[in-house]
């Protein structure tokens, strides 16, 4: 807290997560009515008596232990106004205070998976975290995991982040690789799940069971000749805290507030770690617990027979490569102006768009576009790795220009769609019924459906096609399982 065949569609769903077993080897349900001290430290003041200002970040906030209480199943922090001030022991005053937590003194530990179900809140300033430092280790040379933060604003929070830091212990500041995530609905209205997988020279990210980021010691340019990888030394403890950031609330900031945790667990594995699906590249047969490693063939195409501007070669860009401009360059190897690269990407959540000669030009995206996902002013293109893929949109445009199956007649302009959860009603008979994933994969087929509810609860969230048929009608509708 210390600051994929040629391709298809892309969503902006989460279509994996992580299914392993682990074993518990500490938690705390909040099931009592008070903290429990066996596990908990308070942390108390602004930090001054570390010699930090704000607890190094210019915070606002005073921390004290009556801020945080355990009742009805969950644990509270409460940030709440102090008209009276709190003095630390500069003597400077506090006109805020808050709670935060931690088992350093009762419990460390070192890799496995950690995961807190968190209801957080909305408001300017408001900033809860959930992450963890190295026992009796120093910032930031020994590392620092920031498993959930949000900053909360007058709009519903509606992003999540994590971090990991490194750097050098004669800074005041880190080297850091972070992750941003958005729901369509808001964070606070609701408890989630933020958890990591971490073993050695790996951790991973994920939000309610669905991976968000990943980073290896590959993933910061300054290891090895600058930094060095931290998170596989020492002993680790686990942090709840609110703060309030250095530009403090406003007039829309509702006090007192607070966060609200129904568990903090972590568990260890037992058995082997790696990628289990038999259809990627890496695939472990040895492996009896997967931890979303997996990679897989992408391929990219991208058809640049409806654009307006001269241009040279098109390239990829995105999260997976840092954004670089020309290092993934395209080729059309038939002259059919649909130019295609295939790389190498491990599963998970990626940002990325479409340019031309080193970002001369690139894409200008309909951030309203069933594809897209916007934030900060920018508009991109939204994927999720889960197999091997093949992707290949118009330039600017969500919907592909070509299938590696019949699905040409299928995914096109004029079909119904409809968003379920768990089951379809139909209404009319069928003597067949097929439905498609984005890739053309058959993953239901059934015969002689009448007026049914089919059960879809098996399918991963996502977009899909489904195609009956039956003496007088063929019918095609576009699926959003929710």
């Amino acid at each position: 807290m210390i600051k994929t065949i040629k391709i298809l569609i892309l969503f902006i769903f989460p279509l994996t997560g992580y299914t392993q077993t682990w074993d518990l080897v500490w938690s705390d349900e909040f099931d009592s009515n008070v903290v429990d001290q066996s596990k908990w430290t308070h942390e108390i003041g602004t930090g001054s008596q570390n010699n930090m200002w704000g607890w190094g970040n210019g915070e606002l906030q005073y921390y004290q232990p009556q801020n945080s209480i355990v009742s009805n199943g969950t644990l509270k922090i409460i940030v709440q106004q102090e008209p009276q001030g709190l003095v630390d022991s500069w003597n400077n005053t506090y006109y805020y205070s808050s709670s935060r937590i931690s088992t350093k003194n009762n419990f460390n530990f070192k890799y496995g998976k950690v995961e807190a179900r968190i209801k957080t809140l909305d408001g300017e300033g408001f900033w809860p975290a959930f992450w963890l430092l190295p026992k009796n280790g120093q910032w930031p040379c020994d590392g620092e995991i920031d498993i959930m933060e949000q900053w909360g604003r007058d709009t519903p929070t509606d992003e999540t982040t994590g971090a990991a830091h490194i750097g050098s212990c004669a800074n005041s500041y880190s080297n850091f690789q972070n992750f941003q995530t958005f729901s369509s609905s808001n964070y606070s209205s609701n408890f989630h799940i933020y958890s990591i997988i971490w073993e050695e020279d790996y951790i991973a990210w994920y939000v309610d069971g669905n991976k968000v980021f990943q980073v290896t010691p590959a993933s910061f340019p300054t290891i090895p000749n600058q930094h060095s990888w931290p998170f596989n030394s020492n002993n680790w403890y686990i942090i709840l805290n609110l703060a309030i950031d250095n530009n403090g609330p406003n007039s829309n900031s509702a006090f007192p507030n607070n966060i609200e945790v129904d568990y903090v667990r972590v568990y260890e594995s037992n058995g082997v770690l790696g990628c289990t699906d038999p259809t990627a590249l890496n695939y472990d047969q040895n492996a009896n617990i997967d931890n979303s490693t997996c990679e897989y063939n992408v391929t990219f195409n991208i058809d640049m027979n409806n654009v307006g501007f001269n241009f040279t070669t098109p390239e990829v860009n995105g999260t997976f490569n840092n954004w670089c401009g020309n290092c993934w360059p395209m080729t059309d190897a038939d002259s059919d102006n649909i130019w295609s690269t295939t790389v190498v990407l491990t599963e998970g959540e990626y940002k990325f768009k479409y340019s031309v000669d080193n970002w001369s030009v690139q894409e200008n995206l309909d951030p309203l576009d069933f594809c897209t996902i916007s934030n900060f002013g920018y508009t991109d293109r939204k994927l999720v790795v889960f197999e091997n893929m093949n992707i290949c949109p118009e330039w600017n445009e969500c919907t592909p220009v070509c299938s590696p199956t019949n699905l040409d007649e299928i995914i096109n302009n004029n079909y119904e769609s409809i968003i379920v959860n768990d089951f379809l009603m139909l209404d009319e008979n069928f003597n067949e019924i097929s439905i498609f994933n984005t890739s053309g994969k058959k993953v239901v087929e059934l015969e002689n459906v009448f007026e049914s509810k089919i059960d879809l609860s098996n399918l991963n969230k996502g977009v899909y096609f489904l195609q009956g048929k039956n003496k007088i009608n063929n019918r095609t509708i576009k699926i959003l399982k929710i």
